[in-house]
């Protein structure tokens, strides 16, 4: 059984019938390993597999939203997930309104500083967890205005209506703590153009140079289909 640079070329038995025994006793697609990822990759691919089939049931999309059954969840940052926040920051480019990249103990310095408020957002479905999927950053600042100085969002839950939910919950943390008005910038780079309508779309009105804004007692809230939970 000749070998080269890495290649094995059997020498198979004259007899076709004993090709498999043949193949199967040289071991040659034994799996040497399989890591926690590799699984996780295969579950998420079933998952939305299901989905797929699921939304191929459905000719009305908001039909086919109501019946994924989603659920959110919405949390200040916690040391627990430090790490995977500050890994969305360096990784998100397209679904990411500024672009700001975070290290771990930048994050937890955010956390800690009463000067921000932080959220961090996971999404459930009836097939599987998402996972942590959404950062946001509010800035307080003067005169009873908050600045989203991050909001960052994986692109795996487009069009399920997590973009409304999150920019709703950001609306009424913003009014639970005493401020009056919301202001977001969009910051373009070459990936981010997905976003760049985003907060017109969410109702905020244009102040030119990027920037949006809405007062928090004039802001419509969104319908969707996603439960707090």
């Amino acid at each position: 059984m000749p070998t080269a640079r890495g290649l094995t070329v059997p020498d198979l038995p004259e007899d076709p019938a004993q090709y498999l025994e043949y193949i199967k006793a040289l071991n040659l697609f034994e799996t040497a390993s399989y890591s926690g990822a590799d699984q996780g990759r295969t579950r998420q691919y079933q998952e939305e597999a299901g989905r797929v089939a699921l939304q191929s049931q459905f000719s009305d999309y908001g039909e086919y939203l109501e019946s994924l059954e989603m659920t959110a969840e919405v949390k200040a940052f916690d040391s627990f997930h430090f790490p995977r926040i500050a890994q969305l920051t360096q990784r998100s480019n397209q679904f990411n309104l500024r672009t700001v990249r975070y290290t771990e103990q930048e994050i937890a310095e955010l956390a800690e500083d009463e000067n921000h408020l932080t959220m961090y957002f996971t999404l459930r479905d009836r097939f599987g967890d998402y996972g942590l999927i959404s950062v946001a950053v509010l800035d307080k600042l003067e005169d009873k205005t908050i600045f989203i100085s991050e909001w960052l969002m994986s692109c795996r839950v487009l069009k399920r209506g997590m973009e409304e939910f999150i920019m709703d919950e950001m609306i009424r943390a913003a009014g639970k703590n005493g401020f009056d008005m919301v202001v977001g910038e969009y910051l373009p780079t070459a990936k981010n153009k997905m976003v760049e309508d985003l907060y017109s779309r969410m109702g905020l009105q244009s102040m030119g140079n990027g920037r949006f804004t809405v007062r928090v007692r004039d802001y419509i809230m969104h319908e969707t289909y996603i439960r707090r939970r």
